[in-house]
Order: structure tokens, then sequence, then C-alpha cells
């Protein structure tokens, strides 16, 4: 992926160490270069639960940079509780955010990758 996109494919549960040594450094760099374009693809059945504490540790990260460095947040999923809940949350997050499905990989790396 070009500068400031990045994307990341979770087997798993998310660790502390995950969002520490891996997610966090990653997400830093990306704001340094500006304009930060997400790519998360979600391992199948990820929930509810999983949405809140994978959103309460990205929020506890530090050096994220402001809305104005953010572009857009592609996320696969086969969550259907993500997207029953999608309109809701993506209200309260200040960049345009889109959700794929599974086998919509391919759209979702070239939405992304729009301008």
């Amino acid at each position: 992926m070009p500068a400031g996109a990045l994307g990341f494919r979770s087997k798993g549960e998310l660790t502390e160490e995950d969002f520490r040594d891996v997610l966090g450094p990653e997400l830093e760099k990306a704001v340094a270069t500006g304009d930060v374009r997400l790519m998360l693809v979600t391992p199948p059945g990820f929930g509810g639960t999983d949405v809140k504490a994978t959103a309460d540790r990205v929020q506890k990260l530090a050096g994220l940079g402001h809305r104005s460095d953010w572009n857009r947040i592609a996320i696969v999923t086969d969550s259907g509780w993500l997207r029953r809940s999608s309109r809701l949350w993506s209200r309260m997050v200040p960049v345009e955010t889109k959700l794929f499905k599974p086998d919509e990989e391919p759209q979702a790396r070239a939405w992304l990758l729009e301008s």
C-alpha cells in the first residue's frame, strides 16, 4: 500500500501487545505522513464486545493525530452486529468509513485508495 495507507488482518482476538507493539506504532507512522487510509479485516464472528474493546484500545493509543490527518477507513467484516450498528457509530467517527463483506476485499482496497 502507498505511504499513509495501512492494512491489518486480524485472525483472532487482538491483545494489548498487538495494539502496543504493532497497531499503535504503525498508525503513528502513518499519521506522520498525513492522509491516513486504514483497512481493517476482522476475523470471522467478530462481535459487539470485540468492537468496543478495539475502539477503546485505539482511543488510548498516543500520537494518532487530528481528524485532518485521516482520510478513510475501510472495514472488511462478516459481522452482522457491526453492519447493523454502523449507522450509529459511523456518525461518531469523524472519518469517512465504509463496511465491506469478506468477498469484497478487493473493492475495499480500491475504495480506500481512491482520491
